[in-house]
């Protein structure tokens, strides 16, 4: 169980949610923080969200209720679904069974939303102390945190994950939606940084675990950017060597 410490606030977090019923300038996450069917919701990038229903099923009314709210008829094909000029979404595997995972990419920007218990409200995020992060996070938690900040500071966010060819391993900067698929999939040993560009600029890196049975160690710093980061650059084949630690 994960056990935090001074970062316990809100669970539910939305940036200019009127907390009215839906209407037509509603967004879809707030439709879906409404609509009582959604256990957790993550925010990955402005049209990317993640959330965590009980069942499958609910979660396909839901969807549906939202499309029709936009005069649209919710397709399906199984596990995927699609309202045509406003969202599509499907099931992503997730390391826990008793829920299940749904990816939705909207055609239009979110405001930013989640649903977590291990996040502080928007209003109420600010960066921690440097050094090593109090508490237990799962690395999708830690990822929510540092964007909500990011995108309160007015920053630029960047994710760089490590990936694994044979024996080697290298640092790889990916979209977002890559970023936090390859989070979801299983925290794993390997190292990722998440690095801000702005005015409040900082870079949060996961320490490599030597043993999987280990609590996550995640490590803020301000002040700082991938010039400390050697990775390969989306989009290219080549190692983008930036300085070295």
């Amino acid at each position: 169980m994960r056990i935090l410490q001074k970062l316990i606030l809100p669970a539910v977090a939305v940036l200019s949610l009127s907390g009215q019923a839906w209407s037509e300038d509603s967004s879809v996450r707030e439709k879906l923080l409404e609509s009582g069917a959604v256990a957790a919701l993550y925010s990955v990038d402005d049209h990317t969200t993640l959330i965590k229903a009980g069942a499958l099923e609910d979660m396909k009314s839901t969807l549906s209720a939202i499309c029709s709210g936009h005069e649209g008829a919710l397709a399906s094909d199984g596990a995927s679904f699609r309202c045509e000029g406003v969202f599509e979404a499907a099931r992503v595997d997730s390391p826990e069974p008793e829920s299940q995972s749904i990816m939705v990419k909207t055609e239009s920007a979110q405001p930013l939303a989640y649903r977590n218990p291990y996040i502080p409200s928007i209003e109420e995020v600010a960066a921690p102390a440097s050094g090593r992060i109090e508490g237990d996070y799962a690395s999708i938690d830690i990822y929510q945190y540092m964007y909500a900040l990011c995108k309160k500071e007015n920053g630029t966010a960047s994710v760089i994950v490590s990936k694994r060819f044979g024996k080697v391993a290298r640092y790889m900067e990916v979209s977002a939606e890559e970023a936090f698929s390859h989070l979801l999939a299983g925290e794993g040993k390997d190292p990722w940084f998440f690095a801000c560009e702005g005015e409040n600029r900082f870079i949060v890196e996961k320490d490599y675990q030597f043993n999987s049975d280990m609590a996550n160690s995640f490590y803020f710093h301000p002040k700082r950017g991938l010039e400390w980061v050697d990775f390969v650059k989306a989009g290219s084949g080549k190692i983008a060597s930036l300085g070295t630690r």
